[in-house]
C-alpha cells in the first residue's frame, strides 16, 4: 500500500529534527570555572592591610603576649607567636611594612621553590595564614576586584547552561563559610549550588564526570591548580595577578570566542 504524502513529509521532518538534535548533542560545549582569591577577590589588599596594621601596632608598643588582654591577638597563642616571628624577621631585614607587589611575588617564589621564599617573606605568609585562620569575617569582608562581576557575567554566558562554577580553595572551615558570604554580598547571578570550595581542583573536576562534549575551562592564578585541573582533563586560562587588566583582556577574548562559537552552532 502506498504511503500518504503527508506521512512521508512527516517522517522526513522527524528524521531531520532527530539529526539536528544529535548534532547539537555532539557539539562541544563549555563549563567555565572561576577561582576567587586573586581573580574575583582582592585578597592582596586584605593581607597587606592586616599585616601592616598589626606591625604598626607592635611598633607603637602593643604587646604580642597572648595572655595580655590588650595585646594584638589576645587569647590566641598561635597568632601571637606568628606575629612575634614576623616582627623579628622584618627587623632583621630592616623592613617596616609590606607592599602589594611584595605579597603577590611571594606566591611566585613559593610555587617556584625559590630561595627568596625565606626569612621575612616566609613569615609574612605564615602570619597571614595564621591570622586568617578561624576567621570567617576576614574572608567575608575582603574587597572585590573591580572586574569581578564583569568576569562572572562573561563566564555565565560562555557556560553551556548559563551558569559558571566557582572553584576556590580553603584554608579551613571558617574560610569556606566566609567565602560563601563574600559571594552572596558581592556578586549576582551566581548559583549557590555551583559554588565549590575544595583543596584539590583536579579531583573535584573528575568527581563531576562531565559528558564528553562538555569542555571544562578554569580561570585561575595559581600554577599548582593549573596542573591539577589539566591533569584531570580540563583546560586553563591562566590569570596573572601582576597584570589584572591584561588577564581580563585575555580571558574576555577567550570567553567571547566560546560564546561566538556557540551562537554559530545554534
Amino acid at each position: 500500500m502506498l504511503e500518504r504524502p503527508q506521512d512521508i513529509i512527516y517522517m522526513k521532518l522527524l528524521i531531520e529534527n532527530w539529526r539536528k538534535f544529535l548534532n547539537e548533542e555532539m557539539q562541544d560545549k563549555y563549563q567555565i570555572f572561576l577561582d576567587m582569591d586573586g581573580v574575583l577577590v582582592d585578597m592582596t589588599e586584605g593581607v597587606v592591610d592586616t599585616v601592616n596594621t598589626n606591625l604598626q601596632k607592635v611598633k607603637n608598643g602593643a604587646s604580642t603576649d597572648y595572655d595580655n588582654p590588650e595585646s594584638v591577638h589576645p587569647g590566641s597563642k598561635s597568632k601571637s607567636q606568628a606575629l612575634r616571628r614576623l616582627v623579628k624577621e622584618m627587623e632583621k631585614e630592616g623592613r617596616e611594612e609590606i607592599t602589594a607587589e611584595e605579597f603577590d611575588r611571594l606566591t611566585d617564589l613559593k610555587d617556584a621553590g625559590d630561595e627568596g621564599f625565606s626569612g621575612a617573606n616566609k613569615q609574612i605568609e605564615r602570619y597571614f595564614l595564621t591570622a586568617a585562620s578561624n576567621n570567617q569575617d576576614w574572608w567575608a569582608d575582603l574587597p572585590p576586584l573591580a572586574h569581578a562581576q564583569t568576569l562572572v557575567d562573561l563566564a555565565n554566558e560562555a557556560s553551556h547552561d548559563g551558569k559558571t562554577m566557582i572553584l576556590s580553595a580553603p584554608i579551613d572551615e571558617a574560610s569556606v563559610a566566609g567565602k560563601l558570604i563574600w559571594i552572596e554580598n558581592n556578586l549576582i547571578n551566581v548559583d549557590p549550588a555551583k559554588v565549590n570550595v575544595v583543596h584539590d581542583k583536579g579531583a573535584f573536576l573528575k568527581s563531576l564526570d562531565l559528558p564528553d562534549n562538555i569542555i571544562p575551562v578554569l580561570i585561575d592564578d595559581r600554577v599548582k591548580y593549573h596542573k591539577q585541573f589539566r591533569d584531570a582533563g580540563g583546560e586553563v586560562i591562566p590569570w596573572d595577578i601582576h597584570d589584572p587588566a591584561g588577564s581580563l583582556e585575555r580571558a574576555t577574548e577567550k570567553l567571547n570566542s566560546i560564546v561566538s562559537k556557540d551562537k554559530k552552532n545554534d
